[in-house]
């Protein structure tokens, strides 16, 4: 599975409810900083957009979009890198 593949399979576990494959999907570091990114965000989520931003060494950076049967949107960069032979989300925050 490569980065992408990585990413689009969390987006969509998000958007299915599956809460405790989502957060295992996380660094400590990058589950800290969910919290207030979710604030305001729409509840369920019903649908996403993975977009490819950059490529830092290893980490591979994607702009996430999720959105809520109400039209409500949140968007995420996501940075993720592959760690221990697993890919994982190491860092989120606003998109520029």
């Amino acid at each position: 599975m490569d980065a992408a593949e990585f990413m689009q399979g969390h987006a969509d576990k998000a958007c299915e409810g599956r809460i405790a494959e989502i957060l295992a999907d996380l660094t400590p570091e990058a589950l800290a900083q969910l919290g207030p990114l979710m604030a305001g965000a729409p509840n369920p989520l019903k649908t996403n957009s993975v977009v490819p931003v950059a490529t830092a060494g290893g980490d591979r950076v994607f702009d996430v979009t999720y959105g809520g049967e109400g039209g409500g949107t949140v968007s995420m960069r996501e940075t993720v890198r592959e760690i221990g032979g697993a890919w994982k989300i190491v860092n989120l925050e606003r998109p520029s």
